[in-house]
């Protein structure tokens, strides 16, 4: 078996498929550690899948914060704060990444990092032919699970990559003194996008946002600038970020990003994590969905290889597990969008609408 991407989805995948007995490959183009544009947010729907790879001790020693409540916030001050239906852990994507990348390792998995794939042919009927930057290399299946928007997309004749993008993510991590964050994840809305503000491992602020084309090149040019902007507009920014400066490290600023449930095959590579749907970052449940979705991918291939299912019955069964792991949470996270992304219904933004809020993050999870 080839993964392509060892982040979440592709580690969980590789592991839950050495685990099965599978002999597993993960090309991954980055060098672990290294940091990745997320809201860092880990929802109580992960802990069961890092339990079966063995990676929880690993995650839980880290020292994660442990968030209990959220709040979200108009420029004018207005919020709502509502506890969450279970508590989440929140921290860095290079701890946790490397924590479930070395899990699949333990259990077999063999992992190629600084390898770029720039080409796949092939199906379920011959096997697969990958050309990478280290070389080409044949599989018997594929699992993709490369992130929300790689080059591979457009090779794939994938729909959304040549649409314009008019939403990118970008992140910055910030030291100091954050004692008003502790146990809560804060969501504040602008002209043009949001950010959130929570808490990770070592006492570091996360600030992730997702915003227009034109708020991200700010964000990527001065992020600072950006910021005084940003807090000069809101009061409650500005008390957020009170005493917090940037960590040393340039603002990363993603690639395009297209929300939505999108085909969990690309011809007949199985996707998982973002490749098969990015859902919308105000949920926090998108690390969650790439374990999640990585673990069904690997268990539809595992009865596959083991005779229990042909190759239209693997490709139903893939279907059939994204569709029942991400349909609901993507509908509904559509529906509550214009409410917690800045949209007309967030200009009802109060204190009375907290109820509606636990409820969108009850829907948005298992």
């Amino acid at each position: 078996m080839a993964v392509i991407g060892g982040s979440l989805a592709g580690s969980a995948a590789a592991g839950a498929l050495a685990r099965g007995g599978a002999r597993v490959v993960v090309l991954e183009r980055a060098r672990f550690p290294r940091p990745k544009i997320c809201g860092e947010f880990l929802s109580h729907e992960a802990r069961p899948v890092l339990e079966r790879l063995g990676a929880l001790d690993d995650v839980l020693a880290a020292g994660p914060e442990t968030i209990t409540r959220f709040a979200v916030v108009r420029p004018s001050g207005r919020r709502l704060e509502a506890g969450l239906p279970a508590p989440v852990l929140s921290l860095s994507r290079a701890c946790l990444d490397g924590a479930v990348a070395r899990a699949a390792e333990r259990l077999g998995a063999q992992r190629r990092e600084g390898v770029t794939v720039t080409g796949v042919e092939g199906d379920l009927e011959r096997g697969f032919r990958l050309e990478t930057t280290g070389g080409g290399l044949t599989a018997r299946a594929v699992v993709g699970a490369w992130g929300r928007y790689t080059a591979l997309d457009g090779q794939l004749g994938r729909p959304f990559y040549r649409r314009p993008a008019s939403l990118f993510g970008f992140q910055k991590h910030l030291q100091g003194a954050a004692e008003g964050l502790r146990g809560r994840a804060v969501l504040h809305l602008f002209r043009g996008g949001y950010l959130g503000l929570s808490l990770v491992e070592g006492g570091a602020v996360n600030l992730a946002a997702l915003a227009s084309p034109e708020v991200a090149k700010e964000a990527h040019h001065d992020v600072d600038r950006l910021l005084a902007r940003l807090t000069a507009e809101s009061a409650a920014l500005r008390a957020d970020l009170e005493g917090l400066t940037p960590l040393p490290g340039p603002v990363l600023v993603s690639e395009p990003v297209h929300l939505g449930r999108r085909e969990p095959l690309a011809g007949d590579i199985l996707l998982a994590g973002d490749a098969a749907g990015v859902i919308d970052p105000y949920t926090g449940t998108g690390m969650a969905l790439a374990l999640l979705t990585g673990e069904a991918a690997a268990s539809a291939l595992l009865e596959y290889l083991c005779g229990r299912l042909n190759i239209n019955a693997l490709r139903a069964a893939q279907r059939r597990a994204q569709a029942a792991i991400a349909g609901r949470r993507f509908l509904w996270s559509r529906y509550f969008r214009p409410f917690f992304a800045g949209g007309f219904a967030s200009r009802f933004l109060a204190p009375a609408a907290a109820p509606l809020a636990r409820l969108a993050a009850r829907l948005t999870r298992g």
